[in-house]
């Protein structure tokens, strides 16, 4: 015969009791009693204990009740914790004294997680068949045909899940997720749009509707955006969404929105303070990225240094700009064949290039501080959807005094274009120019290929810009003559349709924009 165990009734608030679902007198073990340090927060092996010895002495329904709800709630969490073995014991337990529709579901949610799908889902059924009612049950059965590609079958199960408890929205954002999984992205988009509806509407209590915050609605519906290249939805929605929750995956999937919306300075910030909390390799190397395309190559190779393992290339390319590796020892500069002819062409600015000469170091880089004294420009280091063409002059010689260095180059355009005009659409228009310069000192003439080429790049930069430039692959190439080219972005355009037109010397005078007349005059003369 067992020893009966010494039990203390420990009194607890009615109030606790009913949030934590506990008898107002909890029989505990004397031995456990003193690591009862909190009625709020009384450990759940203290609780199982001393329900199990009440229960062996006093064998009611109301005994048996708690120990049973303690026993699952246990058994979740060492189903959360992996402890499969001890799970099972558990659930033996249960079978022993109390056998419910509960009982199943709980079979079912561990056989899933051993990867016994058609035990588990014979288990769930089992449930359903006990407790039609239960919604819970057929959320999770969802969740498993899911798991196996049962996707209609596991719309049906979301959906009952729903119609049973419509305060249960989960079941809505499975459905959303399969659609996604399916590719059915406009059912995906009016399944979260209807979460959404109903989480912002909320006069439904009066009808016994209340709803927890969702934020993953939102982070769904601004990813789907995000594939469509919808990017304004996008942030608007992930926006929403951050109001609603600080949810990390929203930030992080703002700030990639931002990008492709020419908000770089924006992104960079929200990742920078992002990584101060959640320092993941994927958050990192997103900050890296931004901080290398806004100059700062001193910081980014600190943020890739961490990440090394993880993303070597983006480590790799990094240490070209901080002068660990040249370019030229590593790669094949095609760039060096075009020296000779480089420095023969007269450059189009001189006096732009005498202000850039001196504020370049002996290897040609600008320092920005002797380029702002020099010049008195107000630094513009903010995200802008457009800018004049004002200061092109010092960004085209910033390139042209680099050589064929295209470290040089790149490090140059950037932080000339960021002090003269800011990120954002003038930072895209600077890289595809810069591009352009590299490829024609490369010996390439096919602007069709270009383009092709930095379309990724410069989406990367400013999506609607990357479409402007593709859509330079259908157009007309001969109406850049009479353009008025003072905006940087027509100047851009308008650029790369005249080195694909390949104007002649008599047709050159036929440009009317000064700065683009003597910038395609120069490259032409490359082209020679």
């Amino acid at each position: 015969m067992d020893k009966i165990k010494a039990i203390v009734y420990l009194p607890i608030k009615p109030e606790i009791a009913k949030k934590l679902n506990l008898p107002v007198k909890l029989p505990v073990l004397a031995e456990d009693l003193l690591l009862v340090t909190d009625q709020n927060n009384i450990p759940i092996d203290v609780i199982v204990r001393g329900l199990e010895e009440q229960f062996n002495v006093e064998k009611d329904e109301y005994w048996k009740s708690y120990l049973v709800y303690f026993y699952y709630e246990k058994f979740k969490i060492l189903l959360n914790a992996k402890q499969y073995d001890d799970a099972q014991e558990l659930l033996n337990k249960v079978k022993s004294i109390a056998v419910d529709y509960r009982y199943n579901f709980y079979s079912a949610l561990l056989q899933a997680k051993l990867g016994n799908y058609d035990l588990a889902e014979i288990e769930f059924k089992q449930s359903l068949a006990l407790n039609p009612n239960f919604s819970l049950a057929y959320y999770e059965l969802g969740n498993l045909l899911f798991a196996k590609k049962d996707y209609d079958e596991a719309v049906d199960a979301y959906t009952k899940a729903y119609q049973i408890d419509p305060n249960f929205l989960l079941p809505l954002l499975k459905i959303g997720d399969t659609y996604m999984e399916l590719g059915q992205l406009d059912d995906a988009e009016i399944v979260y749009n209807s979460i959404i509806q109903k989480l912002e509407s909320q006069p439904l209590a009066s009808e016994g509707l209340e709803f927890q915050p969702m934020p993953e609605a939102y982070l769904r519906l601004g990813v789907l955006y995000n594939i469509r290249n919808q990017y304004e939805k996008a942030e608007k929605t992930f926006r929403k969404g951050l109001q609603s929750a600080k949810m990390p995956e929203i930030t992080y999937n703002l700030a990639y929105t931002l990008t492709k919306l020419g908000k770089h300075f924006e992104a960079y910030k929200m990742l920078y303070e992002l990584s101060k909390e959640y320092e993941t390799p994927e958050v990192l190397n997103e900050l890296g990225i931004l901080q290398r395309r806004l100059g700062l190559y001193e910081e980014a190779y600190t943020t890739f240094e961490k990440i090394q393992e993880d993303f070597p290339e983006n480590f790799e390319r990094i240490q070209f700009y901080v002068g660990k590796k040249r370019f030229d020892d590593e790669y094949e500069n095609e760039m060096k064949k075009s020296e000779s002819k480089l420095e023969q062409v007269e450059f189009p600015f001189q006096k732009e290039l005498e202000i850039i000469i001196e504020s370049t170091d002996d290897e040609g880089q600008i320092i920005t501080e002797k380029f702002i004294e020099l010049t008195k420009i107000t630094p513009k280091l903010q995200d802008a959807q457009s800018a004049s063409t004002q200061h092109f002059p010092y960004i085209l010689a910033g390139i042209y005094i680099a050589g064929t260095e295209p470290i040089i180059m790149e490090k140059n355009a950037t932080h000339i274009t960021l002090t003269t005009m800011g990120a954002g659409l003038p930072l895209a228009c600077s890289t595809a120019i810069l591009r352009l310069h590299q490829y024609i000192l490369s010996g390439e003439t096919n602007i069709d290929h270009f383009i092709e080429d930095i379309r990724a790049e410069i989406e990367e930069l400013h999506f609607d810009f990357a479409n402007e430039l593709t859509s330079l692959l259908e157009q007309p190439l001969d109406d850049f003559f009479d353009k008025d080219c003072t905006d940087y972005e027509k100047f851009t355009i308008n650029l790369i349709k005249a080195i694909a037109y390949m104007p002649t010397k008599e047709e050159l005078k036929n440009i009317i924009d000064e700065t683009l007349r003597k910038t395609v005059e120069f490259y032409m003369q490359m082209l020679e």
